[in-house]
């Protein structure tokens, strides 16, 4: 194995999973695109439907070859597909049982093409744009759009839904504004006698915003433990992911030596640097050169110089003398020393999102069961 590795406590991720379900009251449509937020899709995927249906509905990804390779690699629970899919998709979507949102009636008649000819029946949502001014149908519009799909003889309509533009803010008008505009349909469609499953909820609104609750949660970034927002969770969830890596080598410079790619550092005294192999090319920012931290040996010790793509240089002159193997903590905890997902975004100046969304292929995944953040 590399000498830097990500971390995955799985049973973190299906307790996070329980957590939220029993909180919200709804079960959790669990998001695992983009790689599971760069965790490894089929692995969540497996973990998070093996939590059960009280606590997991599904999964849900957001390209519809995402959703394939879950069926290829066997998974066999309930798989929506998030993201718009093109005609030409239609019958990938149909061939995986997929399903898949819709807001354009091309799209709608390449579905109930797709289904009519294989003989099934195709389930669609229908997205319905309340503000978030991105994709979806009107919401004047919806009832027919709904009603079409319903009327159908080769489609379900299998969902209805709306995403929230602001539902990290603390201030709710934005999020109000446009659950005013969904509720009317709501109440139509909760009138029907088979009606549509109804969500609206991402992690933030699953949280903070009860109404938006309705039928499951789909929830993403908080699954895995990070929160979407800098306030307190008021569901207790695990961190899943810690990155580390073994140092390789040891070496001291004298005092006046510069260190790395453009010398932005320059030892002030006899320095002790470790290697350890990790780096931008596996996702860890290239902004925190030189303000970046590692736990080793339970303690924070600094990153010299910059973050170059596959190998950084910690100063670990005032611990006692390291050796190569040890480990340090890039992400996670080591000893009573903590660096969180957070702690990384704020420092790089971008969103929690981003810092797992850059988890390269090539860092291996290792699962673990309750080490994660104990120490590792």
């Amino acid at each position: 194995m590399r000498a830097a590795w990500l971390e995955l406590d799985l049973e973190a991720y299906r307790g996070n999973l329980r957590a939220l379900a029993e909180y919200t009251g709804r079960p959790v449509l669990a998001v695992v695109k983009a790689n599971a937020y760069g965790h490894g899709m089929v692995r969540m995927a497996q973990s998070a439907l093996e939590v059960g249906e009280a606590g997991c509905c599904g999964v849900a990804v957001a390209l519809p070859e995402e959703g394939a390779e879950l069926r290829e690699t066997g998974q066999t629970g309930r798989i929506v597909v998030l993201g718009l899919a093109l005609e030409e998709q239609a019958g990938l979507l149909v061939e995986h049982n997929l399903e898949a949102v819709v807001t354009r009636p091309e799209v709608l008649e390449a579905f109930a093409e797709a289904a009519a000819r294989t003989g099934r029946r195709a389930r669609v949502h229908v997205k319905v744009d309340t503000g978030m001014s991105r994709v979806g149908v009107d919401p004047e519009e919806a009832l027919a759009f709904c009603r079409r799909v319903r009327d159908t003889p080769s489609l379900d309509l299998a969902g209805v839904l709306t995403h929230f533009a602001c539902a990290e803010e603390e201030d709710q008008a934005s999020m109000r504004e446009q659950w005013d505009r969904f509720e009317p349909l709501l109440r139509e469609l909760q009138s029907w006698p088979a009606r549509p499953l109804l969500h609206a909820a991402n992690s933030a609104a699953a949280l903070w915003f009860p109404p938006a609750r309705l039928d499951w949660v789909r929830c993403g970034l908080v699954t895995y433990g990070v929160s979407p927002a800098p306030r307190p969770l008021p569901v207790p969830v695990r961190p899943v992911a810690a990155l580390r890596g073994r140092v390789v080598q040891v070496r001291e410079i004298p005092a006046g030596r510069s260190v790395s790619y453009g010398a932005t550092w320059t030892a002030e005294r006899r320095t002790r640097l470790a290697l350890v192999p990790l780096g931008y090319g596996d996702g860890y920012p290239w902004a925190l050169g030189n303000l970046g931290e590692a736990i080793l040996r339970g303690q924070r010790v600094p990153i010299r110089g910059r973050v170059c793509m596959d190998q950084l240089l910690l100063d670990v002159t005032d611990l006692p003398p390291v050796e190569p193997g040890e480990v340090a903590t890039f992400i996670g905890c080591q000893g009573d020393e903590c660096i969180s997902v957070e702690n990384i975004a704020d420092l790089a100046g971008t969103i929690p999102y981003e810092v797992l969304t850059r988890f390269a292929a090539r860092l291996p995944r290792v699962p673990v069961n309750g080490a994660c953040y104990n120490g590792g």
